[in-house]
């Protein structure tokens, strides 16, 4: 079909959806949807095979090359510009791309799509994940941790997870002892000149102590003046476990599959001095635990997720310490990062930072103590941190998935097995108004709002979407929510002019590519 057919084809399926007005005037856009007409499926229309899904091809999808073919000194991409890069290929092949990302998959970015994905997950949701934790374990006959975990094995540490962490206020049992390392955050923000360098390393501190609290009941004592080094170890070790993780991932590591190579060697010390720790804090916890039951003084009524696993029937210490060594994990690594990306948010937009200031001041003045009832209260803020996701997503392509059925998406025959990425945050961007204004208002309930697509909710899924969503969700949330409201309750955020960051990468969750600037200061 030659293009002046394609257009009119295209005319005439706006016309019938109404849009008529201006449609003379585009002929630009219907250029660009011209060339994507194949990804324009209507009703009863017979899907296309998997082989002609666009995307590159010929050597781009060969292993391993084709991988390496992706980024630079082929193109002018690196893994931590994943977003951009699939951004042009979207641009050229339409919403439905095949390529090689260390495997061979499918990127889709249109919420009815990634829709019709969570729809045929299956009561075992699989995800890709981080393969260089399962080699780890196979080469140290441990189990998988839970994030690589499949099948009926990773429902049956699930299960007694959501039970405990999934719950609507299971992350409120903790705002007490997590507001008082807010506290100590913010008072080292408002007392000491602090360099972008010593900055990323509170955040840190901040994320590490408050999911500690949760994780092994009790402080690391990060934020002492005279800090356990074995506690600045732990969080270090943290650190370099995701750093090598994410090389692994983004395809800058490929020998640890067949060998220790440094990257691998890396991982093992840095991952076993995690376990190590965090089993002798499951140990302690085990020990109090039973000393308290000894005493007749054990108060089941008192919320504690360590307690209450530690207790749980046909759980092993083992299997507890996977859960809780995953919930630290990720809530540290993804907490501390994205705690700069909101700020960064805040910074840049004065005006909302002050709205949501605002409402902080009004239910808790300047000295106020935070309360369940509070927190449940400050909408705009929560508003504010959706914004803030759907403007810089955590991550560079939401989630994936591999189904255990064929489906059809974009108008094409997937079969089951197949790695599918799911490129939300590029719908975040192609279906809002004003897609690159940080407007937090789009998420507040109004009466006379009007009905939208119901797939429009799965373009802001930072912590996944269905049964396989982030266990720790509740937990980073509030985390973020915390950090903003004690720094927005004695401080102004501002970025320095001198700032040498231009813009986020991913290394594999969202980083400044240059060290930000910040400039606290209180407020009167």
């Amino acid at each position: 079909m030659n293009e002046y057919k394609q257009i009119r084809m295209i005319k005439s399926r706006l016309v019938k959806l109404g849009w008529t007005e201006g449609l003379g005037s585009h002929v630009k856009t219907l250029r660009f949807l011209s060339s994507h007409v194949g990804q324009l499926s209507t009703e009863g229309s017979e899907p296309k095979p998997f082989d002609a899904i666009p995307g590159p091809k010929g050597i781009h999808l060969w292993p391993i090359i084709g991988s390496i073919l992706n980024f630079k000194p082929f193109t002018k991409y690196t893994p931590e510009t994943l977003h951009q890069y699939m951004d042009e290929l979207h641009e050229k092949f339409g919403p439905t791309v095949r390529l090689r990302l260390g495997t061979e998959a499918v990127v889709v970015s249109e919420p009815k799509d990634v829709e019709t994905v969570f729809q045929n997950e299956g009561k075992y949701p699989k995800r890709h994940g981080f393969e260089m934790m399962s080699i780890y374990a196979k080469r140290n006959n441990l189990q998988d941790s839970i994030s690589q975990l499949q099948g009926e094995a990773w429902q049956s540490l699930r299960s007694p997870g959501n039970r405990r962490l999934m719950k609507v206020d299971s992350a409120l049992h903790y705002l007490g002892p997590q507001s008082e390392v807010a506290d100590n955050f913010v008072h080292i923000l408002a007392t000491q000149d602090v360099s972008p360098d010593r900055l990323q390393d509170l955040c840190f501190r901040y994320a590490s102590e408050s999911i500690a609290v949760v994780a092994f009941n009790g402080r690391l004592g990060l934020f002492d003046a005279n800090p356990d080094q074995g506690s600045v170890d732990f969080l270090k070790a943290a650190e370099t476990t995701f750093e090598m993780n994410g090389r692994a991932l983004l395809g800058k590591s490929i020998g640890h599959r067949w060998y220790r190579n440094e990257t691998y060697k890396q991982l093992e010390k840095s991952y076993g001095l995690v376990r190590k720790v965090a089993l002798g804090h499951i140990a302690q916890a085990r020990e109090s635990l039973e000393q308290r039951i000894q005493a007749g003084q054990l108060n089941t009524e008192e919320p504690n997720l360590l307690f209450s696993l530690l207790s749980e029937k046909g759980l092993s210490e083992e299997m507890v310490a996977n859960l809780m060594i995953s919930l630290y994990l990720a809530g540290t690594e993804s907490t501390a990062k994205y705690m700069q990306v909101f700020f960064y948010n805040l910074a840049k937009n004065p005006e909302k930072q002050n709205k949501v200031r605002k409402e902080i001041l009004d239910l808790l003045g300047p000295d106020g103590r935070l309360t369940a009832e509070k927190f449940l209260k400050m909408v705009y803020l929560k508003a504010a941190l959706k914004e803030s996701f759907r403007l810089i997503s955590p991550t560079s392509l939401a989630t994936s998935r591999i189904l255990p059925v064929d489906v059809v998406l974009g108008g094409y025959k997937i079969p089951a097995g197949t790695i599918l990425y799911l490129n939300c945050p590029r719908a975040s961007k192609t279906h809002f108004e004003n897609p690159y204004e940080f407007l937090p208002e789009r998420w507040l309930r109004r009466e006379d709002s009007t009905k939208k697509d119901s797939a429009l909710h799965l373009t802001v899924i930072p912590f996944g979407h269905g049964p396989r969503n982030c266990l720790g969700r509740r937990f980073a949330e509030q985390e973020l929510h915390l950090a903003a409201i004690k720094v927005l309750q004695k401080l102004h955020i501002d970025v320095h002019r001198e700032s040498a960051f231009e813009q986020f990468i991913y290394r594999p969750f969202a980083t400044p590519d240059k060290p930000i600037r910040f400039k606290f200061t209180k407020i009167d």
